[in-house]
């Protein structure tokens, strides 16, 4: 055991309890995996996310900070994943994620637009509805986690999550942000709610995780049918909605959750089209000027 990861680990339960706890937790990861950005954010079900720390080099960024947040997060895999009830542990994106995400327009249009190629995610839960998230990335500069990344964090797992149930005694906060709450009431509704009027609840079904990043025969075996009666849906789809293209889909789901109405069952895409389109509101992510995608550089020295 290194000089550093023994000082690390020490930091780390020095802070239990204040502020920089969040910070020494990313230090002792970073000393034993390499880590381009990171952070720290909570998962609730019945509010948006709350980010705690977000480390990033804002240059790498063509999105602003609060893109994921506006409603896109409902598409990540990991908060997918948290929403589904998982137990707490370690997820590497390569596991998790669906088998089309790095083609969908989600990773198109906000994972290459801020820069990441790789993600861990160590996924503490602190309930049934809430769950701490503590995630690390890697940069589309430099070469995705590898199995000893995965080795070496997971023998820290123990520490980590005894650390986070301490720490989170000590500090839990009782009070939640209207803002955040509101957001989510509005994603949720644009999820159980977008383009009603014109679908059936199968073909909604199937348009969830089409914009999830699922390919046809996954969100076949999902639905227990056949990969051609998703493709007879998807079509269905692109011709009721007036589309041909997953991504004029991706950004009109977007471009819907400002109309949403918060628990109630109006199609919030019948709200957007009869908005004049003068006044219709722009997401942060089409906000955003876009930035090629620079090459994934597939070795990365050791001792980097």
């Amino acid at each position: 055991m290194s000089t550093a990861l023994v000082a690390a680990m020490a930091k780390m339960t020095d802070a239990i309890g204040s502020a920089h706890w969040f910070d020494a937790v990313l230090n002792l990861l970073g000393t034993v995996c390499a880590i381009d950005s990171g952070g720290v954010m909570v998962y609730h079900r019945a509010q948006r996310p709350r980010r705690i720390v977000h480390r990033f080099n804002p240059q790498e960024r063509a999105l602003p900070e609060d893109a994921y947040l506006s409603g896109p997060y409902v598409l990540c895999p990991n908060y997918q994943l948290f929403a589904q009830g998982c137990p707490s542990g370690i997820y590497w994106l390569r596991d998790i994620a669906p088998d089309d995400f790095y083609e969908s327009e989600f990773y198109r249009v906000f994972y290459s637009q801020i820069g990441l190629s790789d993600s861990i995610d160590l996924l503490w839960r602190i309930n049934e509805d809430t769950a701490l998230n503590i995630f690390i990335e890697r940069s589309i500069r430099h070469a995705k986690f590898q199995l000893e990344d995965m080795v070496a964090i997971n023998m820290l797992l123990p520490l980590i999550f005894a650390s986070a149930a301490k720490h989170h005694e000590l500090t839990v906060a009782t009070s939640q942000r209207d803002i955040d709450t509101l957001t989510h009431r509005k994603v949720q509704s644009t999820i159980e709610n977008f383009a009603s009027s014109l679908l059936t609840q199968r073909e909604r079904q199937v348009l969830f995780y089409m914009i999830s990043g699922y390919s046809s025969a996954l969100t076949a075996q999902r639905l227990s049918t056949t990969e051609g009666t998703i493709k007879i849906h998807r079509k269905n789809i692109h011709r009721k909605l007036d589309i041909s293209s997953q991504a004029e889909l991706f950004s009109l789901f977007i471009n819907c959750i400002p109309y949403a109405v918060p628990d109630g069952q109006a199609d919030p895409l019948e709200a957007y089209q009869s908005t004049p389109q003068s006044r219709r509101s722009v997401s942060l992510l089409e906000a955003a000027p876009r930035v090629r995608e620079p090459r994934t550089t597939e070795v990365r020295p050791k001792n980097a």
